[in-house]
């Protein structure tokens, strides 16, 4: 019991030290079968990156996912291999870090749509939207999840891409840290309510690019 209660204390400061109170509320509504999801989509430009990584790189080398690696994915995921290949026949890329033949992790791109949400936003020729990156929970802490965004950025860079966008739970403020430190730009702010599996709506509460636009100095 006191072991219980002291781990239920460790996990509430956790929260509060990393601002993931309302996250926690959110997902205990969520529990309840309702769904309140305020989401950022964010855009970064894709350069090339000379980030130093002592010892990253040489222990968790990264490249592109090819079919002797989907079963490995697979048994890291909650996807089929069957579906795995599907977005790979759909175009998608997806960048794998591995520490021998082990996969550490991996996240995917999409090159024709935001797929993931009901956002409405659409991408332009050289964009690409970042989504479902993972790391296997025990090497969770080390700095591989900043390690492979940068050299998943790396590798658009080198298929031609310039712009990729990523989407953040609100709430997630270490998530949306690790964005601005990188220099990702917030562009729209939206919210999702949804009742079990009924979508109530969507909506878009706020364009940052709009009030940026409307706040900078006109030109006489």
């Amino acid at each position: 019991m006191r072991l219980r209660l002291k781990s239920r204390i460790n996990a509430m400061l956790n929260a509060v030290q990393h601002g993931l109170v309302a996250q926690r509320a959110l997902e205990r509504l969520n529990r309840m079968g309702i769904t309140i999801n305020p989401y950022v989509l964010f855009r970064k430009g894709v350069g090339p990156y000379q980030t130093d990584w002592p010892g990253l790189a040489e222990e968790f080398p990264s490249s592109v996912l090819v079919a002797s690696d989907i079963a490995a994915v697979a048994a890291c995921d909650s996807r089929t291999e069957e579906q795995i290949q599907a977005r790979l026949d759909k175009g998608h890329l997806c960048i794998v870090i591995k520490n021998g033949e082990r996969i550490a992790g991996y996240c995917w791109a999409d090159f024709r749509e935001v797929n993931d949400a009901v956002c409405d936003y659409e991408l332009g020729p050289g964009e690409a939207y970042l989504y479902d990156g993972f790391i296997v929970p025990e090497l969770r802490g080390r700095g591989l999840a900043q390690y492979m965004s940068v050299e998943f950025y790396r590798h658009l860079h080198h298929a031609g891409l310039h712009t990729s966008y990523s989407i953040v739970d609100y709430f997630n403020r270490p998530s949306i840290r690790w964005r601005e430190k990188v220099n990702a730009e917030a562009i729209r702010l939206y919210l999702q309510i949804k009742l079990g599996d009924r979508q109530i709506g969507n909506w878009l509460l706020r364009d940052y690019e709009e009030r940026r636009e409307r706040s900078a100095p006109q030109g006489s």
